[in-house]
């Protein structure tokens, strides 16, 4: 009876330990689950942030835009007004830390890194 009970204990412990992930919910933010997309005049990119802070940046082609890939969510800061991407693993093409410049209905005008991108809602 002992072993059964420890064997459950440890297993509670083991189950909790591996659910650390906080659920989130950015559904307020206008920026979430949208299709944002931007010409950056040789591809289209389509960058989305959804509402349960997981994260996708790509090309018409389907590959990665500054290896987006490796950053599968986001947090948002409102004092800020900034996007943080947490990746699992980073390189030197890797922007983790966006700032919303500015937000209409149309369009998303982010900073990366100094670069200014300039994204309309995908329709």
């Amino acid at each position: 009876m002992k072993k059964i009970f420890i064997v459950l204990l440890f297993c509670l412990i083991i189950s909790t330990g591996c659910s650390d992930k906080k659920e989130v919910d950015y559904s307020k933010y206008a920026f979430t689950n949208v299709s944002w997309t931007r010409d950056n005049g040789h591809d289209i990119e389509t960058i989305t942030f959804n509402s349960d802070g997981s994260f996708s940046y790509s090309c018409a082609c389907g590959n990665p835009v500054n290896d987006a890939d490796l950053c599968e969510r986001f947090s948002y800061d409102e004092e800020k007004n900034e996007i943080k991407l947490n990746c699992f693993e980073t390189t030197d093409e890797t922007i983790t830390d966006i700032k919303i410049v500015k937000e209409t209905n149309d369009t998303l005008e982010l900073d990366f890194n100094g670069e200014l991108r300039i994204f309309t809602k995908e329709k």
